[in-house]
């Protein structure tokens, strides 16, 4: 009798599993989140960290993105005439794409259901802090105290929301990466080359670009 009552309750979990009740001594999980996914390794390599990015680009990880963008990080993307169209910090950044820091506002990670990025490199190579001194106070671009790693390749990128509108980019982007004190890389500078490439300007040139269904980062980050 005692091994026909445990067969039986051992039946009657096993059923109840199988109908797909949840283990309740399962630690809880993030909505969204992969259970199965091994969490973002520290980037202590150039290389690591691109991957992260790409990582929360896909994921729509905000916290992720916060951790591969420097505090000192700047994005710009000019215009083929060499005029600035769009810059922000970091602040900006975090705020376009996950949403501002009181959750008034949502980043593109929330307003998107589709993200897709991939990073094709082009070229990989060094600027020496010497050869980058500061030309005024507050410089951007002079780091005479650091060397930093570029990575320029294509990117692409396709952001969809629920009715089906979005962008798609496909541009050459620059990515400045920098060593901390921590001995981790970040991003402290994202510089766009002009969608058109420098080869056209003006409205017909955008017309073009238009027509082709082609957006370049800054029309969909100030969207």
């Amino acid at each position: 009798m005692r091994y026909t009552r445990y067969f039986a309750c051992l039946f009657s979990l096993l059923t109840l599993l199988a109908a797909g009740c949840s283990n309740p001594f399962a630690p809880k999980k993030r909505q969204g989140q992969d259970p199965q996914q091994v969490p973002a390794p520290p980037a202590t390599t150039p290389e690591i960290l691109l991957d992260n990015l790409s990582r929360a680009m896909n994921d729509r990880d905000k916290e992720l993105y916060e951790t591969v963008i420097d505090p000192n990080f700047w994005f710009t993307e000019t215009n083929c005439l060499g005029e600035i169209v769009f810059e922000n910090d970091r602040e900006f950044e975090l705020a376009i794409m996950g949403g501002s820091r009181d959750g008034s506002k949502p980043g593109l990670f929330t307003t998107f259901r589709t993200f897709e990025y991939e990073f094709s490199l082009i070229s990989r190579s060094i600027e020496l802090g010497r050869d980058y001194p500061k030309a005024f106070e507050g410089d951007p671009d002079g780091h005479p105290d650091e060397d930093w790693v570029v990575f320029r390749g294509r990117t692409h990128m396709l952001i969809i929301d629920e009715n089906n509108d979005g962008f798609r980019v496909d541009q050459v982007m620059n990515f400045k990466l920098r060593q901390g004190s921590d001995g981790l890389w970040r991003i402290i500078r994202w510089v766009d080359d002009p969608l058109s490439g420098g080869t056209e300007c003006g409205s017909e040139a955008q017309g073009k670009l238009v027509a082709e269904g082609r957006a370049s980062w800054a029309e969909a980050k100030g969207r």
